[in-house]
């Protein structure tokens, strides 16, 4: 049995990522100026530092899941689950990437570390572009019916 699909892990990256995405768009502060944050329910949407937290656990989650599920793919080989598709490696990578720019983003404000300016947008800039694309892939696999891997 390939572990790393299990339905609960499939709803826990579901949610996982969109709230990650909800609230990276809401760090900008989008949902602030444009009333959203004036819906009924999304009020902590207009909060900054709510706002960040709760995309800092969003993307700790992710972490957590991409971690199990690279563990459980190399434990279980390609034997069980097959090969990445074109759109599961760009998925992957992309996601690799928001993660270890967004660690770099929450590591800057540990206390003894530092960047430079320049790095700090350089960042900002990866992370908020690799999010993009891979909302952007992620949105193509799903209209072209498209998993991570190939199937068996």
């Amino acid at each position: 049995m390939n572990v790393t699909f299990h339905p609960l892990l499939r709803f826990l990256y579901t949610v996982a990522a969109a709230t990650a995405l909800f609230t990276g768009f809401g760090n900008m502060p989008l949902w602030k100026r444009y009333y959203v944050a004036d819906v009924p329910g999304l009020g902590w949407s207009g909060n900054f530092f709510i706002n960040v937290n709760v995309h800092i656990l969003a993307g700790s989650l992710l972490m957590a899941l991409a971690v199990y599920a690279a563990i459980g793919a190399l434990a279980v080989g390609h034997r069980n689950g097959g090969r990445l598709t074109f759109f599961g490696k760009a998925k992957g990578a992309l996601l690799a990437l928001a993660l270890a720019t967004g660690i770099l983003m929450v590591v800057k404000n540990l206390p003894g570390f530092s960047f430079s300016m320049p790095a700090l947008i350089i960042f900002n800039f990866t992370h908020m572009a690799a999010a993009v694309l891979f909302l952007l892939v992620s949105l193509a696999a799903l209209v072209s019916r498209q998993p991570w891997r190939h199937p068996r």
